[in-house]
């Protein structure tokens, strides 16, 4: 709705480099409630693809109207079967539903698991010069335009792959990604260019294309670090600085001490995990300390009042234990609090349960 001047693209200036596809190809309307590919629906023309009713048609094609079943759906829900159309341009001479460039085979058909990923594409290295946060769709621009891999439609590992939507990297700028998918790049990808392209002209790289590929958030590097361990992301930053700016307070949640090569991770003096959460009786909160000093692990109810000192002592680097028996606290939620040399690096929520 808001990549399309005929409804409200006009409202959102930031998003006027993209545009969705009303013309491609000088024939298939791809806009908010148009019909797409639906007109070759049954016809020779889709024979032996994935748009064909006896492979999974009646799943991606199926019915007028629903333009984007063809590509949004499969991107974001069911994953992608590596069958016609879903490969690149590459070596499709000019026909969007030929055979091309094997690209992407992530595909549920029982209706798909927003979980899913392809762990059988290598990732790529970090310290590789062509690894990109742009994820798959740089991945699509090298298999379209660069000769190690636009020169043949064989099956290659193309340097992210590995990216989303395909895979899970932190690294990726998911936002800028969507954004791209919805204006249709997946669709230009497998050879239904943008409209200011002509059928049949050598270069599919038209300027509408170029304003997709080249579009910008504004955000452009993350605001914080990611963790070590396991989420990796950071504790949410707390409500109560000024919005956009710093937050002096949730900074003190993460102490780096040193960076994992490659990925900008800092690794915190202390993390904490607890186990069973909710628990019922007791729960275990494993440790680790990379940061050897003073450290604190501390109980409190809601109401800020300290239950119980788990931990306050000079520790060394290394994995430990500690079980919280709260079998005479009352149910609720308690705040376990982790501080390492003076300064809290962590705050986890527990539940106790009957």
């Amino acid at each position: 709705l808001y990549m399309d001047d005929d409804l409200f693209g006009p409202a959102v200036p930031a998003l006027s480099p993209l545009r969705i596809q009303h013309n491609s190809l000088q024939g298939f309307d791809f806009g908010n409630g148009q019909d797409g590919l639906f007109a070759l629906k049954g016809s020779p023309a889709v024979e032996g693809t994935a748009l064909d009713d006896d492979i999974f048609g009646t799943l991606l094609l199926p019915g007028p109207g629903m333009p984007r079943s063809v590509d949004l759906w499969p991107i974001f829900h069911t994953g992608v079967p590596n069958f016609p159309p879903y490969q690149l341009a590459t070596g499709k001479e000019g026909n969007p539903l030929a055979a091309g460039k094997p690209f992407i085979n992530n595909f549920l058909p029982n209706g798909g698991d927003m979980l899913r990923l392809n762990m059988a594409v290598p990732p790529t290295d970090r310290q590789d010069p062509a690894f990109s946060s742009l994820g798959i769709v740089a991945a699509a621009v090298a298999g379209l335009t660069d000769p190690q891999y636009a020169s043949t439609a064989d099956l290659q590992f193309i340097p992210n792959m590995d990216g989303f939507p395909n895979g899970r990297r932190l690294e990726d700028d998911v936002t800028r990604i969507e954004l791209q998918a919805v204006s249709g790049v997946a669709l230009a990808a497998i050879g239904l260019w943008y409209d200011d392209y002509t059928a049949g002209d050598p270069n599919p790289v038209t300027q509408d294309l170029l304003n997709v590929l080249t579009y910008s958030t504004g955000v452009e590097e993350n605001d914080t670090t990611f963790r070590s361990g396991f989420p990796y992301v950071q504790l949410p930053w707390e409500g109560t600085g000024k919005c956009g700016g710093a937050v002096t307070q949730a900074k003190s949640m993460s102490t780096p001490t040193s960076t994992v090569k490659g990925l900008g991770i800092n690794v915190p003096a202390v993390s904490l995990v607890a186990a069973p959460n909710p628990f019922v009786s007791s729960t275990t909160f494993t440790y680790t300390v990379n940061t050897p000093g003073q450290v604190g692990i501390y109980v409190y109810d809601m109401q800020g009042r300290l239950v119980t000192t788990l931990v306050d002592q000079d520790m060394k680097a290394g994995r430990y234990q500690v079980e919280w028996i709260g079998e005479d606290r009352p149910e609720g939620i308690y705040l376990t609090q982790v501080v390492s040399n003076g300064k809290v690096v962590q705050s986890i929520k527990s539940v106790k349960t009957k």
